[in-house]
């Protein structure tokens, strides 16, 4: 392990234009001590000769296995102290690195986090932790444009929301527990926090300052998909993998929370699907839909109105 190195994981697949725009914002970081990998997670397009055309990075090629299992062999590559992920479809602006490490550093955290804007064609639009305002509970310790957060407060976010996808994060190396979760279908990123936190106490800060950019093309692993289609995936595969897996570190209560939670997600899938027959019209079960959605949506990264949610996509 190197002192101070920064480790860029940029895992992709199929994305030869969007991951070369990707590298170049990497290699303009203002901090200057970094390791740039790129995993290929079995690409059927040009990314290799394209990656190589740009030069400055090590290419690694993988047979695909999900976003998960990309990052993880960069993981297992990685040499630095530190460790960030850079999705192909996003984009660092320059002083990304050196602000998120001069924090980490400054304060002796776990990891940091930072705002992002979303771009959908020509149109900028803010992200969700911003959008709901959800971060104002979090926001009682300042310095600076840095919020911090306890161990109990990482514990408390996480288990209810992921605020901070993978190419919003730089972790310090030795918290990481396991890597990212590999069998999760979105939530890889949020199962590397959320098992950081139950492990052990972990301290944390993160800034409303956006600093990179979520790229949306309707080819994102989340962001831009249909309500039906993501939540799937996020509530019915993924979500009930937390319960399943952490359930030796959950108390008595976060277990219940999860389960309930769990049932909500669940509902609002079946009332989604049944309100696109003409009964559900007649029985106005839209405007039941549109209530349970808009109360709290308990997951970021909801561009369409999902009420779920969570970033981190390729």
């Amino acid at each position: 392990m190197t002192r101070g190195l920064v480790s860029v994981i940029i895992p992709t697949y199929d994305r030869a234009d969007y991951v070369v725009e990707a590298i170049r914002s990497a290699k303009a970081q203002t901090y200057r001590l970094k390791q740039i990998i790129v995993v290929d997670d079995g690409s059927c397009d040009d990314t290799a000769r394209r990656v190589a055309d740009v030069g400055g990075v090590e290419y690694h090629y993988k047979i695909n296995r999900g976003q998960g299992a990309a990052r993880n062999h960069g993981l297992r590559l990685a040499r630095g102290e530190y460790i960030a992920s850079l999705d192909s479809d996003d984009l660092w602006d320059a002083d990304f690195l050196s602000r998120s490490v001069e924090c980490l550093e400054e304060f002796g955290l776990d990891f940091v986090f930072t705002n992002w804007v979303k771009v959908r064609g020509g149109q900028t639009l803010p992200s969700e932790w911003l959008r709901d305002g959800k971060w104002r509970m979090y926001q009682t310790r300042r310095q600076g444009e840095w919020s911090f957060l306890d161990s109990a407060e990482v514990r408390k976010l996480f288990l209810k929301m992921c605020p901070a996808p993978s190419s919003s994060l730089l972790i310090r190396r030795d918290a990481i527990v396991s890597g990212w979760g590999e069998h999760m279908q979105i939530a890889d990123d949020w199962y590397l926090i959320l098992e950081m936190a139950l492990h052990r106490p972990c301290r944390a800060a993160f800034s409303l300052t956006p600093r990179w950019r979520k790229r949306i093309d309707g080819r994102n692993i989340y962001d831009g998909r249909p309500f039906a289609e993501a939540g799937k995936k996020l509530h019915l595969r993924d979500y009930p993998a937390f319960r399943r897996d952490f359930r030796p570190l959950l108390s008595r209560r976060e277990r219940l929370t999860l389960a309930v939670r769990e049932a909500a997600y669940r509902l609002r899938l079946l009332l989604h699907q049944t309100s696109k027959t003409d009964i559900a019209e007649r029985l106005k079960i839209p405007a039941v839909i549109a209530r349970l959605r808009s109360p709290e949506k308990t997951f970021i990264g909801d561009s369409a109105g999902t009420g779920c949610g969570i970033a981190g996509d390729d």
